[in-house]
């Protein structure tokens, strides 16, 4: 152990074992990115060929690999081996971790080598009462639990076997635009726009969306609405590799769309939606999406999927409505309501980047992910300093 605590001597294991490509993720590459810029050493442990591997490569940070979910007790014992020897390879100082599964063996490890603090960052459902007293007391080594909001932070003292002093709002740590530019945004037309993950093989949810748009057109139709519609779908690969693109092409024919969707590819930054008119989350499993954010923050109105987390988003519809995820007739109903009532949402939205950044604003997160790290290792070094003293 090191007696003089500078961050930049420290070894972080960033471990995100998902498949998929959403706000975890991104968080993820980013905390590496962060603390691998500010001097630290920094390695992710994950999924070779994953999604986060190919950012982390594109990053240039450092990985390491599991090969196998966490599903079974077999993988799990796999696991705590494999663990035990990169932590002592790496020689690592501190781990972060984003998947609830990958906790308990975490923390079986974590009991033996107190020195070792370690953080989780909780964005997703998780289901307690089917977890066994031995879980519950391994995912109580966590030392810090990071939480995007207030109210997910709620959920997580309710749900997680540690201290309430030990879960904390750190904000999603975005970038904001130094300029919000309404010039962009045409009066003769408006541009609705929703994001397909560059990992979605499902058509479900998407084909919710498109199902929508005949009616809606009808309904504003006859409401005399004739502003111009373009229905973009936004994704951060080529299309040309996403892969529902053929089927979504497909689907869009067959519905006579085809002059009304537009695709277009660009990377996620709260830039990529200046020129948004209305934003359309689609269903997720995730508690918090940082795409509601970007939207946002650019003062774009937002129809996003109902759920506690999104309902405070858009704060009882100032800033934009909710929908239930699988009804396509609500989903209509409220986006013209937006659209109908659309000054109205960009009159409350007048400035809310300025509240927006005092909660997610990157800088601000990345002085809390700083302070939590050098807390957390300052008092695991005492506590076994003072451990080794008794002894």
């Amino acid at each position: 152990m090191r007696e003089k605590l500078r961050l930049s001597d420290l070894s972080v294991l960033y471990v995100c074992l998902s498949e998929g490509w959403s706000t975890i993720e991104r968080r993820c590459i980013a905390d590496a990115s962060y603390f691998r810029n500010i001097g630290g050493s920094a390695f992710i442990l994950c999924h070779e060929g994953s999604l986060v591997d190919k950012e982390a490569e594109r990053e240039v940070i450092p990985r390491v690999y599991f090969p196998t979910d966490l599903s079974k007790w077999r993988s799990k014992a796999n696991f705590y081996f494999q663990i035990q020897l990169i932590l002592q390879k790496q020689q690592i100082d501190l781990i972060h971790s984003y998947n609830y599964e990958s906790l308990m063996p975490l923390g079986m490890i974590l009991k033996g080598l107190p020195q070792i603090p370690m953080v989780f960052t909780f964005n997703e459902s998780i289901a307690w009462k089917k977890s066994s007293f031995f879980d519950k007391w391994f995912v109580s080594r966590t030392d810090s639990i990071f939480t995007f909001s207030p109210n997910i932070r709620e959920l997580a003292v309710e749900s997680f076997p540690v201290s309430r002093r030990k879960i904390h709002v750190t904000g999603a740590g975005i970038d904001f635009p130094s300029k919000i530019n309404r010039a962009l945004h045409p009066e003769t037309k408006k541009k609705i726009m929703t994001f397909v993950p560059r990992n979605e093989d499902d058509l479900s949810t998407l084909r919710l969306f498109v199902d929508a748009i005949p009616p809606l057109l009808y309904q504003l139709e006859s409401k005399g609405f004739h502003q111009q519609l373009i229905f973009t779908f936004l994704t951060d690969i080529s299309w040309y590799d996403h892969p529902l693109y053929d089927s979504i092409k497909r689907m869009i024919l067959e519905r006579h769309l085809e002059m009304s969707i537009s695709f277009e590819t660009r990377p996620l930054s709260s830039t990529s939606f200046q020129d948004c008119d209305v934003f359309v989350g689609l269903p997720t499993k995730e508690l918090f999406s940082d795409l509601d954010l970007y939207a946002l923050v650019t003062q774009t109105p937002v129809l996003l999927p109902r759920t506690s987390t999104r309902q405070h988003v858009v704060k009882q519809g100032k800033f934009g409505e909710t929908y239930h995820p699988d009804d396509g007739r609500e989903l209509k109903d409220k986006l013209s309501r937006i659209l109908t009532n659309y000054h109205s949402y960009l009159d409350e939205l007048s400035g809310v980047e300025l509240e927006l950044q005092e909660q997610h604003h990157f800088e601000r997160y990345a002085e809390e992910l700083y302070a939590h790290y050098e807390k957390l290792y300052s008092q695991r070094l005492r506590y076994t300093q003072k451990k080794k003293k008794l002894a």
